[in-house]
């Protein structure tokens, strides 16, 4: 539930989620397209969104309104020890804390598998991404950024498994 008494499901995306993750695109502003793919603002091809619904070493989550159409979504996609993480938010749902609640999730995924870290890439003047990343409470350290990008780092502490941390070899 979120803090406006709005109810989602959450779930891990699966490839038969296309038209739904296509149409969610369609229903998303120009701006709020580029803000997550940081260029272009046109709706990603099918083969792009179908690699994402299913990354290769990582997740993408779905987020889902009463009426079951997909108004969000979360990828991590892991590199070694390091997950980098994305966002989509349908405009109409932003600002309701959605954004915050598949973050922790993914921050929780990332833990589980023995990912040091999680980095996000945003657009400096995405204010709202970047208060999101704060509200995970997890200092790393200073963001780096170019004129237009910044780079967010989100350390991680993986779980233990039977006493020892879990790494990511360990965890597969």
């Amino acid at each position: 539930m979120l803090p406006d008494g709005a109810e989602i499901r959450v779930r891990p995306a699966v490839r038969d989620d296309l038209a739904a993750v296509t149409a969610m695109h369609d229903r998303c502003t120009p701006l709020v397209r580029y803000r997550r793919y940081l260029t272009g603002s046109t709706v990603p091809s099918a083969a792009r969104l179908e690699r994402l619904l299913d990354p290769g070493h990582g997740v993408t989550l779905v987020a889902l309104a009463a009426d079951d159409r997909v108004v969000a979504t979360a990828t991590l996609v892991a590199e070694g020890e390091i997950g980098e993480i994305a966002l989509l938010v349908e405009d109409a749902w932003q600002r309701r804390g959605i954004g915050t609640a598949l973050l922790r999730r993914l921050v929780a995924h990332g833990e589980r598998a023995g990912y040091a870290a999680l980095v996000a890439h945003t657009h400096a003047d995405n204010t709202a991404m970047l208060a999101t990343l704060r509200r995970l409470g997890r200092s790393g350290p200073a963001p780096e950024h170019d004129d237009t990008v910044m780079t967010v780092t989100v350390p991680l502490i993986p779980a233990p498994v039977g006493g020892h941390p879990r790494t990511p070899a360990a965890s597969s």
